[in-house]
């Protein structure tokens, strides 16, 4: 009888402070599509959720082409161009935001990433652009404004490659977007 009353106090302290800690905040992303507006032009992402902490980027669109030299990567919107980026993220501070009751809306937080972008060339008169590869290594912020804005922005370095003329270069990578989500996943 000892055994049995002591079994089960023993079993209600562990049942009891088992349920009693504290909940492991949802950290999950999400997936959505959305419209983009910035530094890379306009166009259409995908950004699908890789793990609880991973998202990428899939771009295309138009945007302004790349004039690559061994000492400047100069872009001109006069002579626009496709462009195809792939981006992944690393989000790190999610589960610190909800902690501090931030908005986690649209995968809101900062992030480590590596986009490669490809440019085709343009030509409109004498202004002209070259296949360019860009790759670059940042870190970045995603915010939403309301019910459907998001506002994201990156700092970091990156090398560019003119791929007809075989130049490159390293330069400084900074970009700025607005999107608009007209399309999310749900969990």
């Amino acid at each position: 009888m000892i055994k049995s009353t002591a079994f089960l106090v023993l079993f209600l302290y562990h049942f009891h402070f088992s349920f009693a800690q504290d909940t492991i905040p949802d950290t999950n992303l999400s997936s959505f599509f959305k419209l983009d507006l910035g530094g890379q032009g306009i166009g259409l992402t995908y950004e699908p959720r890789l793990s609880n902490k991973m998202t990428a980027d899939i771009s295309a669109g138009i945007g302004g082409g790349y004039d690559i030299s061994e000492d400047l990567v100069e872009v001109n919107y006069g002579t626009p161009a496709f462009y195809f980026s792939f981006t992944p993220k690393y989000f790190y501070n999610r589960r610190s935001r909800i902690e501090k009751g931030k908005k986690t809306l649209f995968n809101a937080g900062n992030y480590f990433g590596l986009r490669i972008k490809y440019v085709a060339a343009s030509h409109r008169g004498l202004d002209f652009s070259n296949n360019s590869i860009l790759a670059n290594i940042h870190w970045g912020i995603q915010r939403p404004m309301g019910k459907h804005w998001t506002f994201s922005s990156h700092f970091g370095a990156g090398y560019g490659q003119d791929i007809d003329y075989n130049f490159g270069t390293i330069y400084p990578a900074v970009d700025f977007k607005f999107s608009y989500i007209f399309f999310q996943s749900k969990k």
